[in-house]
């Protein structure tokens, strides 16, 4: 689902670029203080034995202190049976899901959770076709290598393009070639829902919410857990509801209406 700030598709002078946004570790307290540790992959451990991803000296520290998972709703911090406990923001935690700007304190270190762009060059991809695209120029083989490049990753991904250009298309190959294959695909046509239902459609809503909210209903992001939301035509959206959509693009959260 990885921002209005995350990833931008669209073709630039060559060599092609793209933003990936990631995460990172700041030693903001302890003998460390101002080093950063990028995370990788989908597990990472923090302690002071050698084997952990991020290796801090400290005798508070446990040898394996705590891990960053990273799962569809996005990185969370586990306490591995430490010493002297994993606190999030101030208050002791076994596991929680973190924000951008969560301060993590271990023994007599913390740490700042924090999100960044990092640039990449983007080389074109040696195949001609790519999920349902097809295509020998340049110019497509130039987005065939953006999208096998971000197709891996959980980066939000913002597609430019004129009506009929194929934004869809390049929406479902990032889909088909992602872990996220397997959870369902779901598609909001945003300039199709009449204004006062598209908080519920992408969000849900509870019971009484509403005249004729009957029963509970889950949005597309509900629907779409573990998979991509497609959400076309969103510039149509209206500007009190762009706050509630980065929240949940950023800090995968969501709240129904009502």
């Amino acid at each position: 689902m990885e921002h209005l700030t995350g990833t931008r598709i669209r073709r630039e002078a060559t060599p092609a670029t793209v933003n990936l946004r990631r995460c990172k570790l700041v030693v903001i307290k302890g003998a460390q203080r101002g080093t950063e540790f990028v995370i990788a992959g989908d597990v990472f451990r923090v302690g002071k034995a050698p084997e952990n991803d991020l290796v801090l000296s400290d005798e508070t520290v446990s040898r394996v202190h705590f891990e960053i998972m990273r799962d569809a709703k996005g990185y969370l911090v586990r306490d591995l049976k430490s010493t002297n406990g994993t606190f999030l923001d101030g208050a002791e935690v076994k596991e929680a899901y973190l924000r951008a700007g969560s301060v993590i304190g271990l023994g007599a270190c913390e740490l700042k959770f924090t999100p960044f762009e990092e640039r990449i060059e983007i080389l074109p991809s040696e195949k001609e076709q790519l999920g349902e695209m097809v295509g020998k120029s340049p110019a497509m083989r130039e987005i065939f290598g953006l999208v096998e490049r971000i197709a891996p990753t959980d980066a939000t991904v913002l597609i430019e393009g004129e009506t009929g250009t194929g934004k869809d298309m390049i929406a479902r190959t990032l889909h088909l070639l992602s872990p996220r294959t397997a959870a369902p695909f779901i598609v909001v046509d945003c300039g199709a829902v009449a204004g006062t239902l598209i908080e519920s459609e992408l969000f849900g809503h509870e019971k009484g919410a509403f005249t004729g909210a009957v029963a509970a209903r889950q949005g597309a992001f509900e629907l779409a857990s573990g998979g991509t939301v497609f959400l076309d035509e969103l510039g149509e959206l209206s500007l009190d509801l762009q706050p509630k959509l980065l929240r949940v693009l950023e800090q995968r959260e969501l709240r129904r209406v009502g």
